[in-house]
């Protein structure tokens, strides 16, 4: 996470605004917290609901292999035991927490970027 927040906000230094806003003669911080940050923030949101929907999505491992009850665990028993409305459940559970984390990134992307707040 933490190179990729480095990362964006070194691909935003570079740009002119940054470069204006430096010239004249804002602290560095005060351009990386106002002029830089508002920018990375879509891109650092939308990598953080991707993991946390990896994890989500991954805890069926976890669970089969540990054989710790849960939602994983449940649908696993279901397709072993051909229960499909249990299975169906379960996959739109891990499907609608995956949509709903994408959602939030892109809803953060967009109220924290000035640019895409108030469109022209």
């Amino acid at each position: 996470m933490m190179r990729m927040t480095r990362a964006a906000i070194i691909n935003l230094l570079a740009n002119s605004y940054i470069e204006m806003a430096q010239l004249k003669g804002v602290s560095p911080a005060r351009v990386i917290l106002r002029h830089a940050l508002p920018n990375a923030w879509a891109p650092i949101a939308t990598v953080v609901a991707f993991n946390l929907a990896y994890l989500v999505v991954g805890v069926v491992v976890v669970e089969v292999v540990f054989v710790y009850p849960g939602v994983g665990q449940l649908m696993v028993d279901a397709v072993t035991t051909r229960d499909i409305p249990v299975a169906q459940a379960c996959a739109l559970f891990f499907a609608a927490t995956y949509i709903l984390l994408n959602l939030v990134a892109d809803i953060i992307g967009i109220v924290t970027n000035p640019r895409l707040l108030h469109p022209k």
